[in-house]
């Protein structure tokens, strides 16, 4: 039944996908505040509302998403939807927006897709099974050890003067900054493009922001931990998250990390 679910879902994502698309490629968008500061567009409702319809005439299950939902009960399986992942990069024509869903049931992921229109990425898995880039199982590559590192900018955390420091001293052979879609840059891990991610959530991240990204990378092989290593929880998580291919490149970014970033919150 679960693997229905994936099918008609993935059929649901496809077709949003074109609806931002399209959007982006005709300019024919606008887009305002919220109250945290951050930017909302008239599409990102768009494709909540299509979504949300979908799924409901498919599915007799609960639907939850970023744009002004409706209250669910979430001890009952429900779907949860992030219609443009990274907003900012939506508006400002960069390829880094993704389309979050995922099913939640009894509290754990049970399906997960990751979707980047502009660049036609698909991630999809679903529990106890392998993750897929469309046909393609992941990892696409190994990541032995650490090597490429990506992180959400975060200018005023010590965190960013940590990652410079092991880049200096050639610990990390690669050190990016990409804005834009956190799954997105997270999926980019599952895929073997990075062998570690790090973002930080200053509030309790919402079922619709982790939860498919974390299933996709666990099912890749990967972790999805804070700083001491411990497993997030993917429905509600506040402050750092690491991303890593392995569990050799989670235990050597964490070790190298860790007492430079002890050091300069000391300072």
């Amino acid at each position: 039944m679960r693997n229905i679910y994936l099918i008609i879902a993935k059929q649901i994502v496809e077709e949003a996908g074109r609806i931002i698309k399209e959007a982006r490629e005709t300019n024919t968008f606008s887009y305002e505040f919220k109250d945290d500061d951050t930017p909302v567009s008239n599409i990102d409702q768009q494709v909540q509302d299509y979504m949300t319809k979908r799924l409901k005439d498919s599915f007799d299950i609960q639907v939850m998403g970023e744009e002004q939902c409706d209250d669910i009960d979430t001890s009952q399986p429900y779907w949860a939807i992030d219609p443009i992942d990274g907003t900012w990069a939506f508006i400002t024509h960069e390829n880094t927006a993704a389309i979050n869903l995922s099913l939640i049931e009894n509290g754990e992921v049970s399906v997960g897709i990751v979707f980047n229109p502009f660049t036609n990425e698909f991630f999809q898995t679903e529990k106890g099974a392998k993750s897929y880039i469309g046909m393609l199982t992941l990892p696409l590559r190994e990541n032995p050890t650490v090597a490429v590192v990506n992180f959400k900018p975060e200018r005023s955390h010590p965190i960013v003067r940590s990652l410079n420091q092991l880049f200096k001293e050639d610990r990390v052979k690669k050190l990016t900054s990409i804005g834009g879609s956190i799954t997105y840059s997270m999926c980019m891990v599952a895929k073997g493009a990075y062998s570690n991610y790090i973002a930080y959530f200053p509030k309790s991240a919402n079922a619709w922001d982790l939860s498919a990204a974390c299933l996709i990378i666990k099912n890749a092989g990967g972790f999805v931990t804070d700083l001491q290593g411990v497993e997030i929880d993917p429905i509600n998580h506040q402050g750092y998250i690491v991303a890593s291919a392995n569990a050799t490149a989670r235990n050597d970014f964490l070790n190298m990390i860790n007492p430079l970033l002890a050091v300069q919150t000391s300072e």
